[in-house]
């Protein structure tokens, strides 16, 4: 399928240029503009991305403004202070990026269009929260982007561990994206087939996941290509109308008996956002890490003010 259409990308540093590189690379979109703070840093990763694609595809690639992002089927926000090794929880940079979040907001909502708004700056659900608040948009059309990248590594670990290849596990995490994420191994298959682990298992594996990001963190100082790739998967569900589930940070309406937070929830998407959120049935011990998680979300929010 012959890619159409704009997609505009705030913040292009490692995360936000690597995203931009994936997308252009699949030829998702006509357009693809780069708009970052360091006008420079737009300028060059546009310049390298477009030769990188010169024998692919005809996508256009190039650094421009807020009024360049009119008409953007899709609005990615990665700017913001990332989480560093000193770092315990992504929490840490709440105060730093609601700043950020809030003149992002302002600019985004005065884009003409309807566009969908793909949060990545963390911490995420607090952030996708406040972009929704900010901006005004209906909550269908603001999506953060972390639950696919922690069902991934989920995924990973599981396929280590029991020797399979990756694509023969299905696994999830919803909930928080940080220190209350919940890998739902009441749905883990293996080869399609239902998988018990006992409890000593769950553990570590729950522990060996808590670490994953802050291990690459701690070696080669940021999380790259996991969260790009997994973001341009959810670029490509939408832009598609794929209609399919993914675990996405959406704004809950009463959904799981909450309101007032974003956290991460199967979602089926399509071209206009989040077409459904989609109610698992979880056992006691998801039930009660989700809605702390909740908890630790809205604890958040209200901590930084809406």
């Amino acid at each position: 399928m012959r890619g159409a259409g704009k997609v505009s990308i705030i913040g292009v540093g490692n995360l936000g240029s690597c995203i931009a590189y994936e997308l252009a690379n699949r030829g998702l979109v006509d357009e693809i503009v780069l708009i970052d703070v360091i006008r420079d840093l737009a300028e060059g990763n546009a310049a390298d991305i477009g030769q990188a694609i010169a024998f692919r595809n005809n996508t256009k690639v190039y650094a421009g403004d807020y009024s360049d992002a009119d008409d953007s089927q899709i609005i990615v926000v990665s700017a913001g202070k990332p989480r560093t090794p000193e770092m315990k929880s992504r929490v840490e940079l709440l105060e730093a990026n609601k700043k950020i979040i809030s003149d992002i907001a302002k600019n985004i909502g005065k884009v003409r269009g309807k566009p969908i708004v793909i949060t990545l700056t963390n911490p995420v659900d607090v952030m996708n929260y406040l972009l929704w608040k900010y901006t005004g948009f209906p909550k269908e059309r603001v999506i953060g982007s972390a639950g696919m990248l922690d069902s991934a590594r989920f995924r990973y670990i599981l396929s280590r561990r029991y020797n399979v290849p990756v694509l023969d596990v299905e696994a999830y995490v919803i909930g928080e994206h940080g220190e209350e994420q919940v890998p739902v191994f009441s749905k883990v298959m293996i080869k399609n087939r239902r998988v018990e682990l006992a409890e000593y298992e769950k553990s570590g594996i729950r522990e060996e996941l808590m670490q994953s990001a802050l291990m690459v963190i701690l070696k080669k100082g940021a999380t790259v290509y996991a969260p790009a790739n997994n973001t341009v998967n959810i670029i490509e569900a939408i832009l598609r109308d794929e209609r399919k589930t993914y675990i996405c940070s959406a704004i809950l309406n009463g959904e799981y008996g909450l309101t007032g937070v974003s956290i991460g929830v199967p979602v089926i998407l399509g071209r206009g956002g989040v077409e459904k959120i989609v109610e698992w049935d979880l056992d006691e011990y998801e039930r009660k890490i989700f809605y702390s998680g909740a908890d630790s979300i809205r604890r958040a929010i209200e901590s930084v003010g809406e």
